[in-house]
């Protein structure tokens, strides 16, 4: 096998195996790595949970390399991977007229001197990530979702339905990649997935909370049952003709067994009624567009910062600023007092 894709294999394995929530250690110099890997990705490869990787076959190793069985044991791991579709609108119509009426209706400014500097055309992505949500104990919940995140912004923000006639109708092919600022060529999925699974996690839990309500009450009520039968236990075995006719240890070692099988009946109910929360990301679509960047200068005392603000030419609308703090998209804004960051109410007092 040639040296000079080695490296790229390497790498390959290790981002499968790393997103599968695999430890790896693999330097980029040596022949062998070793990967650590959860209950899940162990079964999935048919092995335990200490895997030895290299380029060459051998016991209980992945042989990360061009034969036909890499892939294949690799396969497992893939398919649970989200799959992904690129789209490219070539171009839609900027507002040419001057933004500072907009800025000034769309946000307040809680605590800061801002002003509007310019506007100009840009592009940037939108990636949409469509999740499964589950709720798992003694009944099963589940949801799907999808999360918009403007990919350079980093802030939520709600388009038209990214797979709906109205978008795709104006796509056309794939343009080239355009480098970010360091001259990376990643669109960021990786920030947009954590910022889109945190959002998720929110969302469920409010659209959940009926399902968790019941399953709360289930748990009460059947506690309450388990303990009124025992607690009855408990008394008979306190009654004076048990203390007449039997003899005290007795009556202790009853006592004791009742309480012992309390516990245990209530340990099972416990476990009956926990939640497994599951996330399943299913899809991410990553929709390429034109977008009027606004620059706005904003002054907090002695500092001073520029910050963007996006207007979509699909909502027609200015697109809110990320919370810096807990990653709201907000329009009410406050700034910290030196890195000049922008804070939603609740994150600026904490910051105070």
């Amino acid at each position: 096998m040639s040296r000079n894709i080695q490296p790229r294999l390497r790498e390959f394995a290790k981002t499968v195996l790393e997103r599968r929530g695999a430890l790896v250690d693999w330097p980029e110099t040596a022949p062998e790595g070793l990967a650590i890997l959860p209950p899940g990705a162990a079964a999935a490869l048919g092995g335990g949970e200490t895997l030895r990787l290299s380029y060459q076959p051998g016991e209980n190793c992945l042989a990360v390399n061009l034969a036909a069985e890499f892939p294949e044991r690799l396969r497992p791991l893939l398919a649970a991977e989200p799959g992904t579709g690129l789209f490219h609108i070539p171009e839609l119509y900027l507002k040419k007229a001057a933004m500072e009426e907009p800025v000034a209706r769309a946000f307040t400014w809680q605590n800061a001197r801002v002003k509007v500097t310019g506007s100009e055309p840009d592009r940037i992505e939108y990636h949409t990530w469509h999740f499964q949500a589950a709720l798992d104990s003694y009944e099963r919940w589940e949801e799907l979702f999808s999360i918009t995140v403007n990919a350079a912004s980093g802030a939520e923000v709600i388009l038209p339905a990214t797979l709906g006639p109205e978008v795709m109708s104006l796509c056309g092919p794939p343009g080239p990649p355009r480098p970010r600022g360091n001259g990376d060529e990643d669109p960021g999925t990786d920030a947009t997935f954590q910022y889109a699974a945190r959002r998720l996690m929110i969302n469920a839990e409010e659209r959940a909370a009926p399902f968790i309500s019941r399953l709360e009450a289930g748990l009460q009520r059947d506690r309450k049952r388990i303990r009124a039968y025992y607690h009855a236990l408990l008394r008979d075995a306190k009654t004076p003709r048990e203390r007449e006719d039997s003899p005290l240890r007795g009556q202790e070692d009853k006592r004791r067994a009742v309480e012992l099988e309390l516990r245990r009946k209530t340990a099972e109910l416990d476990e009956r009624y926990a939640v497994k929360a599951v996330i399943t990301p299913h899809l991410l679509v990553r929709l390429d567009m034109p977008v009027l960047a606004v620059k706005c200068e904003v002054f907090r005392r002695q500092a001073g910062r520029v910050h963007i603000i996006y207007w979509n030419p699909l909502t027609k609308a200015l697109e809110p600023l990320r919370c810096s703090g807990c990653g709201e998209g907000i329009f009410s804004v406050y700034f910290s007092e030196n890195d000049v960051r922008p804070l939603c109410a609740a994150c600026f007092s904490e910051d105070s």
